[in-house]
């Protein structure tokens, strides 16, 4: 493998996420006496900002978005961030690229606070470091993230780095920092997409094609 490093997404890409993060969807859209919805929408809702969806779901203004996110967050930190598992393989994988000696990191739009705790909870952060979460306010985007990873990682060519992740804003985010992108399928956004990965197993194969 040529390239320097990998830049992991965490939900849907590392660990499934959705039954806590529906749970604290479901207890803040209750909180603020919002529309229910289903379980399946609720899923659909893992990925964006949870301002982005109250905002683009909800029709929430930005303070009232906020206000929202906020009761959902200290939700999720409190009852919910637990509520998840690895997916099969993901630890192998984390371990042959750390054996490699590539580099690996972390950008996700959970809040810093909580995406630490969780990566540490589960040996992500054995392997990735460093763990660059969201602002509480969201006014780093995801691209915004991942060039962090790319200060603290020291690297100065972000093509040799490649971002793997399970949704269009992540494969947007990779593109707007410059770096490659690897999608899995297996996650909560891309499914049946060529070229992809179906397994955390086929991560390690479809990386060699990656060049720097």
């Amino acid at each position: 493998m040529k390239i320097k490093a990998v830049i992991w997404d965490v939900d849907g890409t590392l660990l499934n996420t959705q039954e806590g993060l529906t749970a604290a969807y479901r207890y803040a859209i209750e909180q603020c006496h919002l529309p229910a919805k289903t379980d399946e929408e609720l899923r659909s809702y893992i990925g964006p900002t949870p301002q982005t969806i109250f905002t683009t779901h909800f029709g929430l203004n930005e303070g009232e978005a906020q206000h929202a996110a906020d009761i959902f967050r200290e939700r999720y930190k409190s009852h919910d961030l637990f509520k998840a598992f690895l997916y099969p393989g993901v630890e192998e994988v984390l371990s042959s690229l750390d054996k490699a000696g590539i580099q690996q990191a972390i950008a996700t739009n959970k809040r810093q606070d909580y995406a630490t705790e969780i990566c540490k909870h589960f040996g992500i952060a054995d392997y990735c470091d460093p763990i660059i979460g969201a602002d509480n306010e969201n006014k780093l985007t995801k691209a915004d993230l991942i060039k962090e990873c790319l200060e603290e990682l020291e690297i100065s060519d972000p093509f040799s780095v490649v971002m793997i992740g399970d949704t269009e804003g992540d494969k947007q985010a990779a593109q707007a920092a410059g770096v490659q992108f690897l999608g899995v399928n297996y996650g909560f956004g891309f499914h049946n997409i060529p070229g992809y990965a179906n397994s955390p197993e086929e991560i390690l194969e479809l990386l060699k094609k990656y060049e720097a």
